[in-house]
């Protein structure tokens, strides 16, 4: 990313970017729901799932939503990338290939037996950008857009942090919390200290713990981010969140029949063991709307750990790792300089919604604010995965050997353990009454 020689780093920063555009979008959100215009008209530029639904009849209803759609997140992301020295003419034309390209990705998602088997968007972006990305020469013009992997999916976790209020997560009471402790606490450890007794470095190591234990994608490059771990280490974990959280869509759920489980332990059970939310959602929706419910609890709070997680790495990266490297001891400055600004703004959104739910009431925060802003996100999500495949090369995931393949598979089998431990002592005695 072109930084200039003496352009402010609130200026040439992804992260600063992150943050000003994904906060912008949480207060438009709001003041134009508050004055009488809301937004609403975005939750519209979504593939319906087809064909039990008419997708001709839907795009035609609501093409003027799909344009919308790209010209917000043109515009807004291109005066970002123009303020950041890049180069506006081949951003432009590249993030509407990408724009092209992802809303294909979302209608080969929302196919009925593709979403009921849990092939959604995540997977379909990967695999259609590896695809491109390692057997065509993509063109120089396009790397301007292809590159800002960080930029897009940095601004989709701050807009996640604005789908997770607190209030959400304390009328469900404690349980769905102390079971994403002991399973975010437990998975890290165990994937940590795997990986660094394979001889990994410590970056690496975080980015597979968080990968495996807290919230897939978005907390592996979360993290990756404050600990300034290689690119290609972070697509690899990405890749694998994915392989693995279509693998748990299907035996976690069977697991959940073959072993009596009533459906809010199983639905408990899915939202502590599985990788990726869309995966997990797929997976409790094949038990029952409770397995849904009780899912949704736990998943909600592995999610909050992000936030968490990316403070305690990168402050461990700057004061031990790199200390350890270079034999210099930093100073707090230096520390707040390489902590991701992007984490305090999805805890910051978090907060602001909380608010909201508080004055306006959750069900108009959520039809009205919460729903515009996951369109949004899940737009920005797949243009981040689009572009994570298309940056992933076949032969360096080969190089990288069956090591962190093995640390990986290590902590899932550690994640649905005592994912099963944990639910059922915690869930495992709500039977009659639902959650909220």
């Amino acid at each position: 990313m072109p930084n200039g020689n003496k352009r402010s780093p609130f200026l040439a920063s992804e992260d600063w970017w992150s943050v000003y555009l994904g906060l912008f979008l949480v207060l438009l959100t709001y003041f134009a729901f508050k004055a009488g215009s809301s937004l609403d008209f975005l939750k519209a530029a979504m593939p319906v799932e087809w064909p039990t639904k008419s997708l001709g009849a839907h795009f035609a209803a609501n093409i003027g939503a799909y344009i919308a759609m790209y010209f917000i997140l043109l515009v807004l992301t291109t005066i970002a990338v123009a303020v950041m020295g890049g180069k506006v003419g081949n951003y432009i034309a590249s993030f509407t290939v990408l724009f092209i390209a992802s809303l294909i990705i979302l209608i080969i998602g929302s196919q009925h037996t593709i979403k009921h088997y849990g092939l959604e968007y995540p997977f379909w972006s990967l695999v259609i950008g590896l695809i491109i990305g390692n057997f065509t020469t993509l063109p120089e013009w396009f790397q301007e857009g292809a590159k800002r992997t960080e930029f897009f999916i940095k601004t989709g976790i701050v807009l996640l942090g604005a789908g997770l209020p607190f209030t959400v997560i304390v009328s469900g009471g404690v349980w769905g919390f102390l079971e994403a402790i002991c399973i975010v606490a437990i998975g890290f450890t165990v994937a940590f200290t795997i990986a660094r007794r394979l001889g990994y470095d410590p970056r690496f190591a975080a980015v597979l713990g968080a990968g495996g234990s807290v919230c897939g994608v978005s907390a592996a490059i979360a993290v990756g981010s404050s600990v300034k771990a290689e690119e290609k280490h972070v697509g690899y974990v990405v890749s694998l969140v994915v392989l693995y959280a279509l693998v748990l869509i299907f035996l976690l759920p069977v697991l959940g029949r073959l072993f009596g489980l009533n459906e809010y332990v199983t639905g408990a059970w899915i939202g502590g063991s599985e990788l990726a939310d869309a995966a997990g959602l797929a997976a409790a929706a094949m038990v029952s709307d409770n397995a849904v419910k009780a899912f949704t609890l736990v998943k909600l709070n592995r999610d909050v750990m992000i936030g968490v997680l990316s403070f305690i790495f990168a402050t461990l990266a700057v004061t031990r790792w790199e200390v350890a490297a270079s034999g210099e001891r930093p100073s707090a400055m230096v520390i707040w300089e390489r902590f991701p600004k992007f984490v305090l703004a999805f805890l910051v959104a978090s907060f602001i919604t909380t608010s909201w739910v508080v004055s306006l009431g959750k069900p108009a925060v959520d039809a009205h604010i919460s729903a515009n802003l996951t369109t949004i996100r899940t737009w920005l999500f797949v243009l981040a995965f689009l572009c994570i495949g298309l940056n992933t090369k076949i032969q360096d995931i080969r190089a990288m050997g069956r090591k962190p393949i093995i640390a990986f598979t290590t902590v899932v089998l550690v994640n649905v353990i005592v994912g099963f431990i944990v639910a059922n002592l915690f869930f495992g005695g709500i039977i009659a009454a639902p959650l909220h």
